[in-house]
Order: C-alpha cells, then sequence, then structure tokens
C-alpha cells in the first residue's frame, strides 16, 4: 500500500478543465467567443455558395476591418473566381445598412467576414479494381457584417501622422459623399444646431423704422 501511494504521490497533478466562465482575464481573451455587434452593425447571409468554405475563407479574410471602398477595390483586383460574389454580398449588406440605419458606404467598415459549411453533395466515384468511393461536393454560407466607423475613435487611436491623415481624409469623403446623397437632411443635429443659433426675425409690425 506504501508503495501504491508513493507513485501515485510521484504523478503530476491533473489540471482542471479551461471554464470560459471562470478563466482569468487573459484565457477568457482568448476563446472564441466575439464580442457583441455595435448598435449600428447590419448583417446579411449569402447561403449555400457552390464553393469549399476553406476556400472561400481565404478571399473573406482578405476584407476582415477593411473600410468597404478599400474592401470592394481589394475584392476587384483579386484573382479569385469567387471575389464578385464576396463583393456583391458586402454591397447588398452596405445596401441594407442604408435602408435601416441611413448610412452610405462611406461611412461602413466590414466589421465581420466568414465562411460556414453548409450541406454537401454526395457523388460517386469510381475507383481502381472495382471499388467505389464518394466525392462531397461542398458549399458554404458567407456572413457579412458592416458597421458604421467611428472616424473621431480612428484618428485618435492613430500610431502616427500618415495614419492620422488617412482617417482625416476618409472622414472628409464619407461627409461629402452623405450631403451628396441625403442632401439638408444629411447633418440634421447640426441644421438644429443651426437653426438655434440664428437670432429670430421679428414680425414685420414690429420692425423699428
Amino acid at each position: 500500500m506504501m508503495l501504491l501511494a508513493r507513485r501515485f504521490a510521484a504523478l503530476p497533478a491533473r489540471r482542471a478543465p479551461l471554464n470560459a466562465r471562470h478563466a482569468p482575464p487573459l484565457a477568457r481573451a482568448m476563446t472564441h467567443y466575439a464580442p457583441p455587434p455595435r448598435p449600428t452593425a447590419t448583417s446579411y447571409k449569402h447561403e449555400r455558395i457552390r464553393h469549399s468554405p476553406r476556400k472561400l475563407n481565404l478571399i473573406t479574410k482578405l476584407v476582415r476591418r477593411l473600410w468597404v471602398p478599400d474592401a470592394l477595390a481589394q475584392l476587384q483586383f483579386t484573382p479569385k473566381r469567387f471575389a464578385p460574389t464576396v463583393a456583391a454580398a458586402i454591397e447588398r449588406c452596405a445596401q441594407r445598412a442604408a435602408a435601416q440605419h441611413e448610412l452610405v458606404p462611406e461611412e461602413l467598415e466590414i466589421e465581420r467576414c466568414f465562411v460556414t459549411p453548409a450541406p454537401f453533395m454526395k457523388r460517386l466515384k469510381i475507383m481502381g479494381r472495382g471499388r467505389s468511393g464518394t466525392i462531397r461536393k461542398r458549399s458554404g454560407h458567407l456572413n457579412v457584417t458592416v458597421a458604421a466607423v467611428d472616424f473621431d475613435a480612428k484618428i485618435r487611436e492613430a500610431h502616427n501622422p500618415r495614419q492620422r491623415r488617412k482617417w482625416e481624409e476618409r472622414r472628409a469623403v464619407a461627409r461629402a459623399a452623405r450631403e451628396r446623397v441625403l442632401g439638408e437632411f444629411a447633418f440634421p443635429d447640426e441644421a438644429a444646431a443651426a437653426g438655434e443659433e440664428a437670432p429670430s426675425e421679428a414680425p414685420e409690425g414690429l420692425k423699428p423704422a
């Protein structure tokens, strides 16, 4: 019995399973749980694309966390067969954001862009010596989420003057695009503030001679 107790004492202690709820902050940050979406986030899902999810993810990771005009330009010059499909999904998601939150594409960035597996089809594969196998014709679901860009935070968190100047130029482009699309309704808060600051005119009968 003493010999058995010594052997068990020499064994390394087993580690308890890591639970995301009781894990330390660093380990909790390294888990796969994504942060909650922002209030202005808009999602679009293109289902059952007849292409391998692994190959589609190679395209989607090119545009993650990018400004929407930059993402569309990147996909325009990407030599992949399904790059136009991803670009079309981003454009549809931007149109949905314009309808729901009145945001133009120049004010958006791609928050999430990934592919999940979809049901696949099985086909016969003829093999040697009279045998047969299975071919899996895979497909995937393309998920795109766009959200409004916080230009002030981007400018404040810029690491160098070049990045700060880049985001200032993008903010100017987004402001011009919003004025072009929405006209006088582009910035209602600024219009209301300007109306409050403007002095009210006196009626005709009360004007001094």
